[in-house]
């Protein structure tokens, strides 16, 4: 036989069962063949963290349910999910973690991560191609990376602050976080030619002041405030010397030298933590508390003391600001902030225990 007709009937052969083997593998494919199932731990032992491993059961199911959507929401937003497992370590506060979850799923109403949640108790959470960093379009903006540069600087500032005026510092941020934002987005030449390269906060000066956007008529109410017992506003005895002046100083001038300082933002800081402190004793006692809404206490610290009306079915709301083509309001801000699990390592969450004992 022609030795050319053989090597063409082994070169056609070789092709046919290639061919063949392609078809095979894509009706395996098709019909789920070369599927691997393993167990929902097994998937996510990579992803966890030691912290984490020492607080979570492997026999509970609510624990697992956890698990599978911390490795659901890595599939769109790594980040995210990685600080919501670390705040899960911190705390072991399932309801906290609950709400983290529902909060960052908002940035994907149009994806299959609501589904993938759903049927996290059963099923293997399908991987896909992260399309974001976080699960938030502010936390993914500039504006966002020069304001965490700055608060991790004031980190011991800020905390400080929220000691003195016994709030959570993370729900103190959330008013500070909506000034912030509305200044760099009104203004984005000042935003990329200055605050950008020096990764600084702005202070306001027109209308409100510093960086906490103070009116120095609302820095007064509060600490006349901390000195009236007859005031709904009035946080007790022990902290009417929260604030004090020099002798023979004009406390208006030093108050607002205070707000407009950018040296030391101490005060500003204290003063955001004393207007929630002090809308959250109005609020109880009008039988409402709103201690752990960041979305109210926020929206009211846009508004002012005039627009705090105790009520049953508060929302959020205030200003409204575009950040990275996406439409909030300060009290969006401040609640998505609480539960992005954004800086957390110098702001942690308080486990509920921790957090009732210091009350």
């Amino acid at each position: 036989m022609n030795p050319w007709r053989i090597a063409w009937k082994l070169t056609i052969g070789i092709f046919a069962l290639i061919g063949l083997a392609f078809v095979a593998i894509f009706i395996a494919m098709r019909f789920g063949l070369t599927n691997v199932r393993g167990t929902i731990a097994e998937r996510n032992a990579s992803f966890l963290t030691d912290t984490t491993k020492s607080v979570i059961g492997t026999n509970n199911a609510s624990q697992s349910v956890i698990l599978c959507k911390v490795h659901a929401l890595a599939n769109f937003a790594p980040l995210t999910a990685q600080q919501i497992e670390t705040a899960y370590g911190q705390t072991g506060d399932a309801n906290l973690v609950s709400t983290m979850f529902d909060v960052s799923s908002i940035r994907f109403a149009n994806t299959n991560l609501q589904s993938s949640f759903d049927i996290c108790a059963t099923a293997v959470v399908p991987d896909t191609t992260p399309i974001t960093q976080t699960a938030y379009a502010w936390a993914d903006s500039p504006e966002w990376s020069v304001m965490k540069s700055a608060f991790v600087r004031d980190q011991d500032t800020i905390n400080r602050a929220a000691h003195d005026a016994g709030i959570s510092p993370r729900l103190l941020l959330g008013g500070i976080i909506g000034e912030q934002f509305r200044f760099f987005t009104s203004d984005r030449e000042a935003f990329k030619q200055y605050f950008e390269p020096l990764k600084v906060l702005a202070s306001l000066s027109q209308f409100s002041y510093g960086i906490a956007g103070l009116k120095p008529d609302t820095a007064k109410q509060i600490e006349s405030y901390l000195h009236d017992s007859t005031s709904v506003y009035y946080l007790g005895p022990d902290m009417e010397n929260v604030i004090t002046y020099p002798a023979a100083s004009d406390p208006d001038t030093v108050r607002f030298n205070r707000i407009t300082d950018t040296k030391d933002t101490y005060y500003s800081y204290l003063y955001a933590g004393l207007f929630m402190r002090e809308v959250i004793v109005q609020w109880k006692a009008a039988g409402y508390d709103i201690s752990n809404r960041p979305d109210v206490l926020s929206t009211l610290y846009n508004l002012g003391f005039n627009r705090s009306i105790p009520k049953a079915d508060p929302t959020a709301g205030g200003a409204p600001i575009t950040v990275n083509g996406t439409d909030y309001n300060f009290g969006d801000l401040g609640y998505q902030f609480y539960y992005s699990g954004e800086l957390q390592q110098e702001f942690p969450y308080v486990s509920p225990q921790s957090q009732s004992q210091s009350q």
